[in-house]
């Protein structure tokens, strides 16, 4: 059986409502989960560069990683499609220092996945090119379905690699609309329609 492409952030981990709670308690900002509709964190958050980059330090060290929650309903689904026999791979843009923490959050929930990888999907500064792999890397797999939540990776692997997507509903991403091999979701209980090979 082909693999499940699983982004990570916002997919399995609830990585934004966990900037919210930074973004206030660093710099006293209220901002909405509804109100983060760029993917660019600095423009929903409206942070100056000093406080973007403050926060992208901040949200990568392992204890504020290790303190997000799970996405509701990933978990049994995850664990459905791997107990039918189906591979599970978690495929994440995070930044290469926080590959220990990441594999720590995902024993912690006892996610059940069979690879982990880190891909560059953003051209960030400080990827461990040892660690990481490229889009291009990336672009000769091959998925039987992708679950993402970025408007932009859900367009390349649609695209590019001609993957199906499921893309999970956010704020962020409703530029996009649905297409043949693109389709929205409202959550993970209602990602559990979608018909696996």
């Amino acid at each position: 059986m082909l693999p499940i492409y699983v982004d990570m952030d916002d997919v399995i981990a609830s990585t934004v409502k966990a900037f919210i709670e930074i973004v206030k308690r660093e710099f006293g900002k209220t901002v909405t989960h509804e109100q983060i509709t760029d993917f660019d964190l600095k423009k929903s958050f409206q942070l100056t560069q000093s406080e973007y980059e403050h926060l992208f330090e901040v949200v990568h060290r392992p204890d504020e990683i290790l303190a997000m929650n799970v996405i509701d309903g990933a978990i049994e689904v995850l664990t459905s499609w791997s107990d039918k026999g189906h591979p599970i791979s978690i495929v994440t843009g995070r930044l290469t220092s926080t590959y220990d923490a990441s594999l720590e959050w995902l024993s912690k929930h006892e996610v059940p996945f069979d690879s982990f990888i880190i891909v560059d999907k953003y051209s960030r500064p400080g990827m461990d090119d040892n660690i990481a792999i490229t889009l291009d890397q990336l672009s000769g797999m091959v998925f039987q379905l992708a679950v993402e939540d970025s408007a932009a990776m859900a367009a390349f692997l649609a695209n590019d690699m001609d993957t199906p997507v499921a893309l999970l509903d956010r704020p962020w991403n409703r530029e996009i609309n649905s297409k043949p091999n693109l389709k929205r979701y409202s959550d993970w209980q209602d990602l559990k329609s979608f018909e696996l090979c």
